[in-house]
């Protein structure tokens, strides 16, 4: 881990929910403030997870410096830690104001219900910010390495899509039709809009036409009209942000967890990045219960037990219970390893004790992972 800490400028953690991925997106970004890089982490989860990891308030802030503690400041490495959590209205926002060549455009969209919905709610809109985000920061040279720490696995190929939708919603076809519905007769009845809008995109258009009533269309005019200036641009950005995620200064962490399921989930995941063309280098397998059991269903003597008619024998029946539940799972994860590619690192990350909270359990964590062999 340490190893991609130190030379990788991208890192996108991925995963199942409630696997500890923002813990571990935390725990990995501290890592590399130990190793002297500058670091933000960055999540586009509403729930505060990350704050709340690292113990600091992320509200209404761009970014804010993750304070060191006495152990990290005594160290000297000359690194440090940001945190942000996106705002993906504020974000959209200034990427309109940031591209376009018309001043008045912004106040345009701003009276424009479509585009308040489009900002926030339509398909694709908050993975987009996320990754212009993510693109900016990239830019910006500020930081040494930027981790993103993404939504759930039911949402991980949805938001690694989310520029190719983008770029297809703004493709020249549809904004000229829409620009000129009367011209364009029989091109829904076609089929052609249903062709090239994800199901999702038409869903959400769909419930925009009831809460702007007849207006929908001149709304939608409106704001095709508004946006033609800038879709080059939108279009180009999204696929500046796809060619860092796939490129080798990228790289992909999955997180998964002592539970068959969830192995099961990330070996999904991890073949639709493979399929796609995303690298990934390691697979922390997150809650691994003890990696050794002593069997105990045996006696001393050698002999079965039959009966357990006191409380030793009656421990020593569960213990075999949960030895033998422990081995099943165990053997799922080496099926799971023996899955993924050869250059994947997978870590097994033992349960804790208690909960990880604040940062200097958080960089025990931290410090296991960067001296972990794969």
């Amino acid at each position: 881990m340490d190893t991609l800490l130190k030379n990788r400028r991208v890192i996108v953690c991925v995963g199942s929910g409630g696997v500890g991925k923002t813990t571990m997106a935390a725990a990995l970004a501290l890592r590399a403030r130990t190793l002297g890089r500058r670091v933000l982490v960055v999540t586009v989860d509403p729930a505060k997870r990350l704050a709340s990891a690292l113990g600091i308030d992320l509200t209404g802030v761009e970014e804010r410096l993750v304070p060191e503690t006495p152990e990290m400041k005594a160290s000297g490495s000359g690194g440090a830690l940001w945190a942000a959590v996106i705002d993906s209205k504020r974000v959209f926002d200034e990427f309109i104001v940031r591209h376009s060549t018309d001043p008045e455009l912004f106040k345009k969209l701003s009276r424009n219900r479509l585009y308040s919905q489009l900002s926030t709610t339509l398909a694709g809109s908050q993975e987009f910010t996320a990754l212009e985000r993510l693109l900016q920061a990239h830019e910006s040279n500020k930081f040494d390495l930027i981790i993103l720490d993404t939504p759930p696995t039911q949402h991980a190929i949805d938001f690694l899509s989310a520029p190719d939708r983008i770029r297809g919603l703004f493709q020249d076809g549809i904004t000229r039709w829409f620009l000129n519905p009367a011209e364009s007769s029989g091109f829904i009845g076609a089929g052609i809009v249903k062709s090239i809008i994800g199901r999702g995109t038409r869903a959400a258009l769909k419930s925009l036409e009831v809460l702007t009533g007849g207006r929908f269309i001149d709304e939608l005019v409106d704001f095709f009209h508004s946006v033609q200036s800038i879709q080059k641009t939108l279009r180009d950005r999204s696929a500046s942000v796809n060619d860092l995620l796939k490129s080798n200064s990228s790289c992909f962490v999955l997180v998964t967890s002592f539970d068959v399921a969830k192995l099961k989930e990330a070996q999904h995941l991890s073949s639709h990045l493979r399929e796609f063309g995303y690298i990934l280098k390691a697979c922390i397998l997150n809650r691994a219960f003890p990696e050794f059991l002593p069997d105990l269903s045996a006696k001393k003597d050698g002999s079965k037990t039959s009966e357990f008619g006191d409380a030793v024998e009656r421990l020593r029946a569960y213990h075999t219970k949960v030895h033998e539940d422990h081995r099943a799972r165990f053997e799922q994860f080496d099926r799971f390893e023996s899955a993924v590619d050869r250059d994947v690192a997978v870590i097994r990350v033992p349960e804790y004790r208690q909960d990880l909270s604040g940062l200097e359990d958080l960089e025990s964590l931290a410090k296991f992972l960067g001296e972990s062999k794969a």
